[in-house]
């Protein structure tokens, strides 16, 4: 993961490989970081494909414990 360049607030990082590691100091230029090591849920929405003539609906499926993106989408 490259840098969090801006932000306001604080930069959150959830299930993302590489995040910078959590402080709550603005010190230095930095804004205050919160990194949570894994996602405890994923749910994507639904979504519709064309496949030729006809649509399709998919259901992503529900992931636990989910670190860095989902390989193939």
């Amino acid at each position: 993961m490259g840098a969090g360049v801006g932000g306001v607030w604080n930069m959150v990082y959830v299930g993302s490989p590489g995040a910078p590691t959590s402080h709550c100091s603005n010190t230095g230029g930095e804004i205050p970081v919160s990194t949570v090591d894994e996602s405890p849920v994923v749910l994507e929405k639904p979504y519709i494909v064309a496949d030729g003539s006809s649509y399709k609906l998919m259901r992503p499926k529900v992931e636990y414990n989910k670190v860095g993106h989902t390989a193939g989408w």
